[in-house]
Order: structure tokens, then C-alpha cells, then sequence
């Protein structure tokens, strides 16, 4: 099938060779008749301007080539929209009606390029370019511009808001979402955009790769967020600046101190609560995070003064790495000494940090003046096992996969191994999403140190002092 993409490039070829002939034609026409309607002209004036007409063409046209190379309108290996025409192309259709954006992203391409090498790469990005286009193309979608944004990532422009695409994108996933081409395996998922509530194509790329950060176990995504950008980060600011959060709390089981696990969102100017899948990276963008992260420790830390609990909460790695934040953090419990031994950071990184050495003095520092440490996602992060054998840590929580799983006789025993290996590492285990009596005992069994899920206390909102 015929590529939208091929179709429009040829047609700009046309064009841009009716811009190199056409006017050399018009000239050569009109110097003509003028030699001719004169009428003492001769062989020789004629020879003259044969002359300059050629080397007038001549010069033209490598003008033209050269203006041509700054004119390409696809991707050379695709051949597919590059991102300046794609934009170009989606202002010209924005301006009419609303429009559904679409990302479809080879998500393990890097690994595909590092083992099968670039070359293979580049054929698995064609063949996946044909079997966009061929699949929407079966569905009477007969104008489909693509662009491939960068790397594995394609961005796709449909008419229409994105309800009338959600089923047809999910089928597309249901087919291709993982599948074999030329023997390696590839793997793909997709999200839906339109643009009743985002106008500007950079805000729209922006909010594809904030809905792909949130869900990145999820095989398709769609914004059914009503907020408009600009009134997003304006309620998000005025929430920071007021520190208007909803702070939400869970009771745990432990063999210990008992401990309450921490989680916040922001409240809008209407009330109404925003998730952390739509300040957060928002926060990140606009340098906010660090602010935002304080704010948090601060509420933490006070909470615990006057308390007989812990309190777990989750920071970011990069803001712990941060020696500013470890100052503030030191000073927090300077002031508040009471809270010391009584707050558990909670670290949950999906990528090892190179400079493993520092990031470990940091930890032991933390740990010194006061601050306990939990690693999230054990063994269900390859990086927390890593981490276990870096640092020196308080807990270790189990993966929520272990939990789903926890009735069926392999996963216990992969728990009961992990659970051995935690606690020889100096590290008590700490299990969540506990829902049901047979959960509770099984987990007991297991020797499992803090339990924490529904079966025990629902999560509550802390009421206002």
C-alpha cells in the first residue's frame, strides 16, 4: 500500500522541479521573442543569448539543488514526515478542527540496535513504519501523516477527537504489541492524544511523554485529563505556593515501631485533587521538584515530633544525591530532634547510578544524622537488588507482583529466598497489598516483617490540625 508520506513527498519534488524549469522556461521565452521582434538581431546576439540563458539555467538549478537539501520533508530511512513538516502540516489542520495525535514507540529499539547492531535496527523502523501505515490504511484511513519523532518513537496525525481511534489503536496494539520480524523480537505500546484541551504541538509531545512516564507497564494510554495545560500548572503553582496537599496515610503491621506510609497530592484552586501522574512531571519541567520534595520532608518530619510511629514516605533519588537537600534535610532534624529514627525515605530508581561510590557515602550520611531507608520494587527491580548489596538499608519491600501471586506455591518460594537474602543483608522486609485473611497468614509464614494493605487499615486522609 501507498504511503500518505511518499505521495506528499513526490508531490513536493513536482513542485520544487516546477520551481527550478519553470522560470528558466519563461525566460528563455521571453528573450526569444524580444531577439526576434528586433529587427536588425543576428546568428550572433542569438549565440549570446543562448550564451547567458545557459549559464543563467546553470546556475539556477545548482541553486535549487543546493536550496533543496534544506527542503527535505521525510526521514531517509523511513520515509516518513521529519518533524518540522509534521508540525507544519499539523498547524495547517489545527486551525479547522480538532485533531487526535497518536505515539507508537518501539520501546526496546536500544536494545536492538546494541545486539543485532544499527543496520538491523534501522530495517526493524521500516518494517514497523509499513506495518502502521498498511494497518490504519485497512481501516479507510486513507490520509495518514507519520512522522517519526526520534529513535523508535512515530507520532501520528488523525481527524477527529481521539474516542472515534481508542478502539482501533487498541486493536493495533492487540496485533503488533508484541510480535517477530526478521527473528528478533519486537515490542511496541501507543497513546492517545487530541487536542480539545491541548492546541500547541510541543505541549501535545511533552504530554505524550508525561502519560508514557506514568504508565510505562501499561500497554496503551489515553488523556482522559480535562485540564488545560495552562490552567494545570497555574492551580499546580498556586497549590506549591500555599502548600495546599492532601496528605493520605496507611497504618501497617510491623514487628517493631508501628509505621504509617505517607502520600500526597495537590489540591486545586476549585478543590478538586491532582494526581501525581499530572504535577509531577510538570514539576520536573519547570524546576519545581526540589521545592516541592522539601515541602514534603518538612510535613513529614513534624508529623513524626510528636508521634510514636514512623512515617515512610517516597523522595527521589537525584533530589537525595542532591548535597543542598541533605542540608536541609540535616536541619530539619536539628530542629526537630524528636523525629529521629522515626522517618523512612523510601527509594525507588529504575536506573543504577554511576557514581555508585558517592551515592553510597550519601546513604550512610542520611543514615547517621537520623534518617532510616526502605528500597522499593525488591525483586522486581534488578536495581534494588543492586542497591541491597551497596547499602546499608533499613527495608526492603517486595514488588506488588509478589503479592498478587503470593497464594501460588512458586512465589512463595522465590519470597521466602528473597526474604532470606534481605534479612542476612541487615535489611527487615516489608510486604504491601494485603487484602484477604489468607494473604495475612501466609505472609506470617513467611516471616515477612511489616505488612501493610486493606486486610489491615484502608488508606485515610489525615484530618487538618
Amino acid at each position: 500500500m501507498a504511503f500518505y508520506t511518499d505521495k506528499k513527498e513526490r508531490s513536493h519534488r513536482f513542485v520544487l522541479a516546477l520551481r527550478m524549469g519553470l522560470p528558466i522556461f519563461l525566460l528563455s521565452v521571453a528573450s526569444f521573442l524580444i531577439l526576434f521582434l528586433q529587427p536588425k538581431a543576428g546568428v550572433l546576439s542569438l549565440i549570446f543569448l543562448v550564451f547567458i540563458l545557459l549559464v543563467i539555467a546553470v546556475y539556477f538549478i545548482f541553486f535549487l539543488i543546493n536550496q533543496s537539501t534544506y527542503e527535505n520533508i521525510t526521514d531517509s530511512t523511513t520515509h516518513t514526515f521529519t518533524p518540522e513538516y509534521f508540525f507544519k502540516l499539523f498547524n495547517k489542520w489545527n486551525k479547522y478542527q480538532t485533531i487526535t495525535i497518536a505515539m507508537i514507540r518501539i520501546t526496546n529499539l536500544t536494545g536492538i540496535n546494541e545486539k543485532y547492531g544499527v543496520r538491523n535496527g534501522d530495517s526493524i523502523l521500516v518494517e514497523v513504519t509499513q506495518k502502521i501505515n498498511n494497518f490504519f490504511i485497512s481501516k479507510d484511513i486513507k490520509v495518514l501523516p507519520i512522522c517519526r519523532y526520534k529513535g523508535g518513537d512515530f507520532i501520528l496525525m488523525f481527524k477527529g477527537e481521539k474516542e472515534k481511534y481508542s478502539a482501533m489503536m487498541e486493536l493495533f496494539l492487540a496485533k503488533y504489541q508484541e510480535n517477530i520480524i526478521n527473528d528478533i523480537e519486537v515490542t511496541l505500546n501507543g497513546i492517545l492524544l487530541d487536542t480539545k484541551h491541548v492546541k500547541k504541538i510541543e505541549e501535545i509531545i511533552t504530554r505524550l511523554y508525561e502519560i508514557q512516564y506514568a504508565s510505562d507497564n501499561r500497554a496503551s494510554l489515553i488523556d482522559d485529563n480535562d485540564i488545560i495545560p495552562e490552567e494545570l500548572e497555574k492551580s499546580v503553582l498556586n497549590a506549591l505556593e500555599h502548600q495546599c496537599y492532601s496528605v493520605a496515610l496507611q497504618s501497617m503491621v510491623s514487628d517493631n515501631m508501628p509505621i504509617e506510609e505517607v502520600t500526597f497530592k495537590l489540591i486545586g484552586e476549585h478543590g478538586n485533587f491532582i494526581h501525581q501522574s499530572r504535577f509531577i512531571p510538570l514539576l520536573n519541567r519547570i524546576g519545581k521538584m526540589s521545592e516541592y520534595e522539601k515541602h514534603l520532608l518538612e510535613i513529614v518530619v513534624s508529623m513524626a515530633k510528636n508521634s510514636d510511629c514512623s512515617y515512610a514516605l517516597t523522595l527521589t533519588a537525584a533530589r537525595l544525591r542532591n548535597g543542598l537537600f541533605f542540608q536541609y534535610a540535616l536541619e530539619l532534624l536539628q530542629c526537630y530532634p524528636e523525629a529521629k529514627g522515626k522517618i523512612i525515605i523510601i527509594l525507588d530508581e529504575k536506573e543504577y547510578s554511576p557514581q555508585i561510590k558517592r551515592f553510597r557515602e550519601q546513604i550512610a550520611q542520611y543514615r547517621a544524622v537520623g534518617y532510616k531507608f526502605a528500597l522499593d520494587n525488591y525483586g522486581g527491580n534488578h536495581v534494588s537488588m543492586m542497591y541491597l548489596k551497596e547499602f546499608d538499608v533499613d527495608y526492603v519491600r517486595f514488588d506488588s507482583l509478589y503479592t498478587r501471586h503470593i497464594k501460588e506455591e512458586k512465589y512463595q518460594n522465590i519470597i521466602h529466598g528473597l526474604n532470606i537474602t534481605a534479612h542476612l543483608c541487615g535489611a527487615s522486609t516489608w510486604i504491601l497489598m494485603v487484602e484477604d485473611d489468607q494473604s495475612d497468614k501466609i505472609a506470617s509464614q513467611l516471616k515477612i516483617n511489616v505488612k501493610q494493605g486493606n486486610f489491615y487499615e484502608k488508606i485515610r486522609l489525615k484530618e487538618k490540625e
